[in-house]
């Protein structure tokens, strides 16, 4: 098997890892009042293709920038590995100008002297600066390094006395064998502050040091200026085996001059020994997904074709919430043992089968059945999602905390039980929470729970604000003032990343390992012993009947068991497009290929998930309560009688960890008889929603005997016989 530069897996075990280190000198300046605020985007080539690898942090008012953010990539000494670098001018609100461009290869970079490669960036036939990148050596370590930074007594650079001196520092990486220094930190700059005391550090062993705990690490204290000519007021060496025994150290600070210039206090020093994110699932960690979906007004209605939740029936091309479920969900299923995920929506009027309310509901299964919100596989989810956005009703306002207050829930009770499960809220949302102190405490209160949050903004909304919850400093603080005690919170805009669906699913789950190491690492939980297994016994059979999985090895000479379990059949959804394969129309009227959404044929046995009713997919909810009062009553699915007559009794299978955690949250009772037993934590601050309807003054939940169809069968639901 080969890898994207055509190299053996022999040959690919003995690869080594460069780092790039990123600086700009005397770039053009592209704003008329001030200087450009550039960054820089790497690509690299494979398969005849430019694919991004990151890009750099924006630096204000610079034409000489050195920027922090550097990038890792795997280096092959027979390989040329051409790179380019495009340096931007960042204009805000997603526009930039294009400052230049630079090509060159690793062989080149790795090969220079002192690995340095100056590289001239050019805007056509016009030279626009030089690029300079510097290589290195990257020591694989998995440790990291907590510390909190103050200083005392700073010298005053400042001439009015309204102001003073407004101090950040940079933290440095000294290469013994060069003496060059390589930038890895920079701080905020804290205004007018003479004793300033700066966020606590959460950074990787390799990052700082380059796992060398004996390297000289060279701190810098600048005062901060709107111009970008900072100026250095005074620095000091230390390194991480000098303090990584120590408590509350202070060192002094000297200035060009070599004269004393004030004290740098480390007020915490940790270096953790940091296991593997593969440690722990080879001692049987899984990861378990957990859907949210934004049905809020602001998406429009999808049977308009600017709407984000667009069913383009004619081409059979995915919308964004489809590609982003599909990009995500398809790679965390490869980490959850049974495939079952709970989806939910927010935000809407449901018309589904079973959950049918004239209420604006903020947290709710989108299959429509509250006692088991599970769909299997991929092709669950986007079956589900296609049923369901044409039977809710658009509404508002967005609120966050419901759906993470019940996700705390199903964490906690799974936590309870000893299960070693990790779950991964993954929400899809188009714009602005409206319940962003509650969002807070609730993500605060989320750190001591197997749980982490990845939210996906769709759309061209304004998601500044988001910024706030995806704090990677680990500074987030409740209402309380009480901190959190991890990162678990990662937002992506998917713009930034629609036409590369590889580059965005690489964002929004770069920072899940290392979470998922914090969380077990902050309970006090090391990885557990691998589960040996000797191929040389392998019972296919017993492993099969240990795990639930329906998998079994028949002797050369016996016919296969013919299960006797009836299939039910498939419904057929009357106004959903066809499978692609048998899709015959014309290409879309545009160069772009699009992406379409094919089912996977799975390793697992072909049990179908639940069907349903073709008779509710013709007609769109009306908008009017009066109109709906007239389309609640439904229909069983056909043949339901038949269904449950020819289905035979079974052995109770095993159940999957969610479901019993769910029956142990009271799922059904907690959304339709109480909206304030959503609170988890005692702690958090109660509050109710605003009413959405005049009706209903909790505006949240909807009214019980609404759910409730006592002379009618419940539709049939199979059991899930994959769950461990």
């Amino acid at each position: 098997m080969n890898d994207l530069y055509g190299r053996s897996a022999s040959t690919v075990e003995s690869q080594q890892k460069l780092e790039l280190f990123i600086s700009c000198r005397g770039l053009a300046n592209m704003d008329t009042f001030s200087k450009s605020d550039p960054y820089v985007i790497m690509y690299v080539k494979r398969n005849n293709q430019w694919s991004e690898v990151g890009r750099t942090e924006i630096i204000q008012d610079n034409l000489n920038p050195n920027f922090s953010k550097s990038f890792l990539i795997e280096y092959y000494f027979e390989c040329q590995q051409p790179l380019k670098f495009i340096c931007n001018d960042d204009d805000g609100h997603g526009q930039y100008d294009f400052i230049g461009s630079a090509e060159t290869t690793l062989a080149n970079i790795a090969g220079a002297r002192d690995q340095l490669a100056m590289l001239n960036l050019s805007n056509g036939q016009k030279k626009t600066g030089v690029l300079v990148v510097r290589a290195d050596q990257v020591r694989m370590i998995n440790d990291k390094i907590i510390m909190q930074i103050s200083a005392d007594n700073l010298p005053n650079t400042r001439f009015l006395p309204w102001h003073s001196t407004s101090p950040f520092y940079r933290l440095y990486r000294i290469r013994k064998d060069t003496n060059q220094s390589l930038l890895v930190y920079e701080s905020e700059p804290i205004k007018s502050n003479l004793k300033p005391i700066w966020k606590r550090v959460d950074i990787q062993a390799q990052k700082l040091c380059n796992g060398d705990y004996l390297m000289p690490i060279r701190i810098e204290v600048w005062d901060y200026r709107t111009s970008g000519n900072h100026e250095h007021i005074c620095s000091t060496d230390f390194s991480v085996d000098e303090m990584k025994d120590k408590q509350k150290t202070k060192k002094i600070l000297l200035d060009k001059n070599k004269k004393q210039s004030g004290f740098i206090c480390f007020n915490e020093f940790k270096l953790i020994e940091k296991p593997s994110f593969l440690d722990y699932l080879q001692s049987g960690t899984q990861i378990n997904l957990i859907a949210a979906i934004d049905f809020t007004a602001s998406n429009q209605s999808p049977k308009n074709p600017s709407s984000l939740h667009y069913i383009d029936d004619q081409y059979n091309r995915m919308n964004q919430y489809q590609q982003a479920l599909l990009a995500v969900g398809e790679i965390l299923l490869n980490y959850d043992h049974d495939k079952s995920v709970p989806i939910f929506g927010f935000g809407c009027k449901p018309r589904l089968q079973n959950l049918n309310t004239p209420q604006t509901l903020h947290c709710f299964p989108l299959n429509g059945n509250p006692q088991n919100p599970e769909v299997f596989q991929m092709d669950g989810i986007m079956q589900t999602y296609n049923y369901a956005v044409r039977n809710v009703q658009f509404d508002g306002p967005t609120y966050f905390n419901p759906i993470i207050q019940e996700s705390m829930k199903i964490a906690q009770a799974c936590k309870d039980m000893g299960t070693n499960t990790y779950f991964v809220l993954f929400i899809l949302t188009d714009g602005e929470i409206h319940d962003m102190k509650q969002t807070i405490d609730s993500i605060v209160a989320s750190s001591h729970l197997p749980i982490s949050i990845i939210i996906v903004g769709v759309g061209d909304a304004d998601f500044t604000n988001m910024s706030i919850l995806d704090d990677d400093d680990g500074n987030l603080r409740d209402s309380f003032g009480k901190r959190t005690q991890r990162d678990l919170v990662q937002f992506v805009p998917f713009n930034q990343f629609k036409s590369n669906p590889e580059l965005l699913a690489k964002n929004v789950l770069q920072e899940l390992p290392d979470q998922l190491v914090d969380y077990m690492l902050l309970i006090g939980r090391k990885p557990g012993q691998k589960n040996f297994i000797n191929l040389g016994q392998f019972d296919i059979n017993q492993y099969s009947q240990q795990y639930g999985i329906q998998q079994q090895v028949m002797p050369p000479n016996q016919q296969p068991f013919q299960q006797q379990v009836s299939q039910i059949p498939q419904q057929q959804f009357q106004n959903m497009p066809p499978p692609p394969q048998q899709f015959q129309q014309p290409p879309p009227p545009y160069g772009q290929t699009q992406q379409v959404y094919q089912p996977q044929q799975s390793s697992y046995p072909s049990q179908q998930p639940p069907q349903y009713p073709t008779s509710q997919l013709n007609q769109y909810p009306p908008q009017q309560p009066a109109v709906y009062q007239q389309q609640q009553q439904f229909n069983p699915p056909p043949n339901y009688q038949q269904q449950q007559q020819m289905y035979p009794p079974q052995q109770p299978p095993l159940q999957s960890k969610f479901v019993q955690g769910l029956a142990n949250t009271n799922f059904l009772g907690q959304h339709i008889n109480d909206a304030q037993q959503q609170q988890v934590n005692q702690q958090l601050p109660q509050f109710q929603y605003p009413p959405q309807e005049q009706q209903n003054q909790i505006g949240m939940q909807p009214q019980p005997n609404l759910y409730q169809q006592p002379r009618q069968p419940s539709p049939y639901v199979p059991q899930n016989p994959y769950g461990l």
